[in-house]
């Protein structure tokens, strides 16, 4: 099933991160074949904070960027082999499943390395062919890959030791083992009682028989004897090739290998899986293998589905935006200059919030959001219009608060009050946390100007730190390269508010607004940045421009 992510904008406020919570949770009830995950791009402010935890609910997830990642194409079911496993599992995948690279695992799923055709060729045709090689053997992996049963287990189940067929004569043989440089060796023989009773008594690892009918065909005292014995049903150069493939894939893994992670992003794992040896690569979580990706996972088409909630441009969108299909866009702003590949849905309406148009679509829809939804809903628009205060408000979001303030069980003014009432004080906030929390920045002849607004509950906290927030306000206009920073402090209370700026002599001479002190302004009566504000900022701009 696929995943439309509905999320607001950059620092997020109430209304765009409850606008989101609430969307998802009506499109998971209109439809099936998706599913809709509400998140947000940004921390969670105190107040939207409060209202999640007062109303006993998961915020949003948190979505730093939308980029294309490794998990959005790895292959999840990975076919891996235990690193005592027999390499013959390996090839047999790469046979039958066409599979060309198999993850080593110890545990179940902690990665040891990989086995790929490379490591195979690299085992079975060593560069150094002048002496006899040594393997790794696990008695217990001989069923496995060699068609027979165990006669007699030997002590030890792991173990080294070369490759030895008895098909010589006696003292010739003795010759042979004698001049190995290890007196280890898996003997590979028939029913010769000359060369068994030799490896019995040089204590070999493993004795392996061919050529024998039953257990009543061997006549040989192997009590002394603690190495293995095991009697192969095929023939002698079956079994000898069989023998090699019981190798444990320990052996053959290639370990130096570079690992991803779920979370990286495409592009620099492409780069790492094209500059590798190997035509995939492990990705894993703290060592746990979780998936392979592969070159033939690369060039998979991904792109992820976007709802767009309390805004419509790409400046104030989740970065990575602009890689992925916004499908659809609710918002209650102006339009910006957002471009999409494909037709959208688009429901937008001069309202005061997002969260009046979500609950508007739960009524076009026939639906009635629940007690808690409702709650969310009710928490978004009353945190927008101040409580239904804002010069701003429409009659939609007063008939909107009403009905869910009854479906929620919930007083709004009361609830209002203790939204608003809950954000830290001034003073215990950091400065251009204050400023940056609800900031937008807005182009108009040939300027930019950015204005933050933050609600208070009593404006004579202010005193305390209005020169530092003047500091925020420049430190803010020199990193976003603005023309003109502002702050606007709103008492919900009194209804008023105070302009801090960053100074900009030529504007602030023709403000119409009563000037209170250094870079400061009162503004009896301004609730609202979009409505009252602005509009008096863009005016000046304009009249600059004269």
């Amino acid at each position: 099933m696929s995943e439309v992510i509905i999320i607001g904008h950059k620092n997020p406020d109430s209304d765009s991160v409850c606008s989101a919570y609430a969307y998802a949770v009506l499109k998971n009830q209109l439809e099936d074949e998706k599913r809709y995950t509400a998140a947000r791009c940004g921390n969670l402010n105190k107040q939207t904070r409060f209202i999640f935890d007062k109303l006993n609910l998961t915020p949003p997830k948190f979505i730093s960027d939308i980029y294309p990642k490794v998990k959005d194409v790895m292959t999840h079911k990975v076919v891996a082999i235990d690193e005592n496993e027999p390499i013959k599992g390996v090839i047999q995948n790469i046979e039958s499943l066409k599979i060309r690279i198999t993850p080593v695992i110890t545990g179940g799923t902690t990665l040891k390395g990989v086995i790929s055709i490379l490591e195979l060729a690299q085992f079975f045709t060593p560069k150094d062919e002048a002496g006899r090689p040594v393997y790794l053997f696990h008695g217990s992996n001989f069923e496995r890959s060699v068609k027979g049963y165990t006669y007699m287990r030997g002590e030890k189940d792991e173990f080294e030791a070369t490759i030895m067929i008895g098909a010589m004569p006696y003292d010739r043989f003795k010759e042979r083992m004698e001049t190995l440089e290890t007196k280890k060796a898996i003997l590979v023989v028939g029913k010769r009682r000359d060369i068994i009773e030799y490896a019995i008594n040089n204590s070999l690892p493993a004795i392996v028989l061919t050529g024998i009918k039953d257990d009543a065909d061997i006549d040989i005292d192997f009590s002394g004897f603690k190495g293995w014995v095991y009697i192969s049903e095929l023939d002698t150069a079956e079994t000898v090739r069989n023998l090699q493939l019981s190798i444990p894939a320990k052996s053959f893994m290639k370990t130096d290998i570079p690992q991803l992670t779920e979370d990286d992003y495409l592009d620099m794992a492409r780069e790492t899986l094209m500059t590798a040896d190997h035509r995939g690569l492990p990705v894993t979580n703290d060592g746990r293998l979780i998936g392979i990706l592969t070159r033939s996972d690369i060039i998979k088409k991904t792109q992820k589905e976007l709802i767009l909630m309390d805004h419509n441009e790409l400046s104030q969108a989740v970065d990575g935006a602009e890689t992925a299909k916004i499908s659809e866009i609710v918002d209650h702003h102006r339009l910006g200059t957002i471009k999409t590949k494909t037709p959208v849905h688009f429901f937008a309406k001069p309202v005061v919030s997002t969260c009046t148009l979500v609950f508007q679509l739960y009524r076009i829809n026939g639906l009635e959001p629940d007690k808690k939804t409702a709650g969310v809903l009710l928490s978004g628009i009353l945190s927008d219009t101040i409580i239904l205060k804002s010069p701003t408000t429409t009659k939609q979001d007063i008939d909107a608060v009403h009905e869910l303030a009854g479906i929620a069980k919930l007083d709004f003014e009361k609830y209002g009050y203790e939204m608003f009432s809950s954000t830290d004080s001034l003073k215990s906030r950091n400065p251009k946390e204050i400023i940056s929390t609800d900031f937008k920045v807005f182009s108009e002849y040939d300027k930019k100007v950015g204005i933050g607004q933050v609600e208070v509950v009593n404006l004579e906290e202010l005193e305390g730190v209005k020169d530092k927030l003047l500091e925020a306000l420049e430190t803010v206009k020199s990193e976003k390269n603005l023309t003109w920073s502002m702050l606007l402090v709103t008492d919900i209370i009194r209804e008023e508010s105070v302009l801090l700026t960053s100074g900009y002599s030529l504007a602030e001479k023709i403000l119409s607004y009563k000037k209170s002190g250094e870079n400061r302004f009162y503004l009896p009566g301004v609730l609202s940045r979009k409505k009252q504000l602005l509009p008096e900022i863009l005016r000046v701009l304009e009249e600059l421009t004269d």
